[in-house]
């Protein structure tokens, strides 16, 4: 909760240019990095869009309504110029009747605003924050933006090399970020630290037990159950998650595949095209504070992205808070979550093969269970994430030092 006023080190204006909060990873690291803000003491308050919906313990404002764009989900939009022209008139509004002593911006459009906003009202005192979950270039990369526009790449890279180089203090929400920033912008490498993303322990209420929830999902007895979490995206691996469904249904042991995520149309119709309804249940949009009842139904979890530009994952995070073996592709950022004891894969019949260990080898499965649940608890705790942001605020002089 936030502090009292007689010993809060001030406000921080979060700038947060997308439909907070939306049940995905994006917004479970801005609320996460709110609350840990709180726990050091500071208020918050959060600018964003219209979409979305509050949360109880976040103050937060919003643009007005554009009634052409009700997108909650990942991805780009013509409506987001609009969008975020409306959220900077709004972060000047906030910044005039909330006299914040920092501003804290999400994302690459997020600083952009926060810059915009601090030079319109001429505060040069006002630091920025830079809130980094991967790199500009590489996830428009990974939605295709410059496949008929490649020569935008380089003006692109150069407008983040400057966004970068004009805020005050930068925090990466991974180690694998942190590595790619600093060796893709050094000029703004002694800036750079790491906040990295973080997990709350599930709580899952046992009134039912699982079997028979299992059962009112269709999930069958005696099968091992693979869970996905998360955006219904070519983006993030949609592709390689459906090719994985097809190869596991005449495969040896009987693998059902848990399907929590949204929009749910391309993924019902390939389900339906391929005849696979009996090796599939889909739940559609589920909100994150039910996400832990939906884990403790698995065996295993899946990261079929195969993209490494260099973002966080919430979603491994509540696996490993699970306690769930994680079957993902062989990249530099799921090796940093997953540590350096796990088997990574470099194909869809390699997460198969995985998949087939697992359900013939329980012992296997559980001895990866335990190790996934330990690493959560030693190294991706909000805890860690508070001394993180703490060292970060300490630079810019909000802090003391034994904060």
């Amino acid at each position: 909760m936030p502090a009292d006023s007689a010993s809060s080190p001030g406000l921080l204006l979060h700038i947060a240019p997308t439909p907070f909060f939306s049940d995905r990873g994006c917004h479970i690291r801005i609320a996460g990095i709110v609350r840990s803000l709180q726990a050091l003491g500071f208020d918050n308050h959060v600018a964003t869009y219209h979409t979305g919906y509050d949360l109880d313990d976040i103050q937060t404002s919003r643009i007005n309504t554009i009634k052409a764009y009700q997108k909650t989900s990942a991805g780009p939009s013509v409506y987001k110029i609009l969008a975020d022209f409306r959220l900077l008139t709004l972060s000047i509004r906030q910044v005039r009747a909330l006299n914040p002593v920092a501003l804290h911006a999400h994302l690459h459009e997020g600083v952009l605003i926060a810059l915009l906003c601090r030079l319109w009202l001429r505060r040069k005192d006002l630091p920025i924050t830079a809130d980094m979950q991967g790199s500009l270039v590489g996830e428009l990369d990974t939605y295709g933006f410059f496949n008929k526009v490649p020569f935008l790449k380089w003006p692109f890279r150069q407008l983040e090399r400057w966004l970068l180089r004009s805020a005050d203090g930068i925090v990466c929400s991974s180690e694998h970020a942190l590595a790619k920033f600093e060796r893709e912008f050094p000029e703004s490498a002694s800036k750079m630290l790491l906040a990295q993303d973080g997990a709350d322990a599930p709580t899952v209420d046992n009134d039912i037990p699982l079997n028979q929830r299992r059962t009112q999902l269709g999930i069958p007895d005696n099968t091992l159950c693979a869970i996905y979490t998360g955006a219904l995206l070519d983006s993030k691996g949609q592709e390689p998650l459906q090719e994985l469904i097809r190869n596991c249904a005449n495969a040896a042991a009987p693998v059902h595949f848990l399907i929590v995520g949204y929009p749910v149309e391309q993924m019902q119709a390939f389900i339906k095209a391929h005849s696979l309804e009996h090796s599939c249940t889909m739940t559609g949009r589920v909100e994150f504070s039910e996400l832990a009842h939906y884990l403790a139904l698995a065996d295993v979890a899946i990261d079929p992205k195969r993209s490494d530009a260099g973002e966080g994952s919430g979603k491994m995070l509540n696996y490993l808070a699970s306690g769930l073996p994680v079957i993902a592709f062989n990249t530099h950022n799921n090796l940093s979550f997953l540590g350096a004891d796990t088997t990574p894969c470099n194909s869809v019949d390699d997460m198969r093969d995985q998949l087939m260990v697992y359900a013939s080898n329980p012992q296997q499965l559980d001895k990866d269970a335990d190790r996934n649940r330990q690493r959560f608890e030693l190294a991706y705790s909000w805890t860690v994430t508070e001394k993180q942001l703490s060292q970060s605020y300490q630079a810019l002089g909000l802090l003391k030092t034994n904060a």
